[in-house]
């Protein structure tokens, strides 16, 4: 690649040779193909919005490896007794943020709860507040529950990706669906490796 500046000019020339003109448009680079989305809980630096139709929600059983850096998988439900109380039923939900980055997070299902759950409970209120307005979540760990943020400003409506429920579970979830009894991670359970 050759440099439009000539050896012969001046600083002052070289600098104004750097100024974009206010017209200046971006040329074309190509075609941007959407992200895949991150599995994680409602932001706490960021506003978030839930998607609220049920076509954006899917019951599902997920399982965490704590040992590999807190890793969770969906698990198929015929293998879901492989786990024991390791696995817990969760709705994925779709959950974009104020800088249109999809995430995928967990409600919890609160009714399979035996017992109250303050930290299920503000949460599921929080996912069901963002339905409709932009929020952000924090823990408040003396209240031993999740503390609701409603944004001030109007942050206008939230930027869906176009994808469908299908699509962003198997993006966010590539290689981390157990569906065959001999995964690592049951054999590593199971003390087989």
């Amino acid at each position: 690649m050759t440099s439009n500046i000539s050896p012969q000019w001046t600083t002052t020339e070289v600098f104004e040779a750097l100024r974009l003109s206010d017209d200046f448009e971006k040329p074309a680079s190509g075609i941007k193909k959407p992200l895949n989305p991150t599995f994680t809980k409602l932001s706490q630096h960021r506003f978030s919005r839930v998607h609220p139709e049920d076509e954006y929600k899917i019951r599902v059983a997920i399982v965490t490896d704590k040992g590999a850096g807190g890793e969770s998988y969906i698990v198929v439900p015929h293998l879901t007794s492989l786990f024991g109380r390791l696995v817990t039923p969760k709705v994925l939900r779709l959950s974009v943020d104020n800088a249109a980055i999809p995430r995928l997070i967990a409600e919890p299902i609160l009714e399979l709860n035996k017992r109250s759950n303050s930290w299920n409970e503000s949460y599921f209120r929080a996912i069901q507040m963002a339905e409709e307005v932009w929020v952000r979540v924090e823990a408040n760990m003396e209240a031993g529950q999740y503390e609701c943020i409603v944004s001030r400003e109007d942050l206008g409506p939230p930027q869906w990706p176009n994808q469908t429920m299908r699509d962003l579970v198997m993006g966010c979830f590539k290689g981390r669906i157990i569906n065959e009894e001999n995964h690592p991670l049951i054999l590593q359970l199971q003390g087989r490796i």
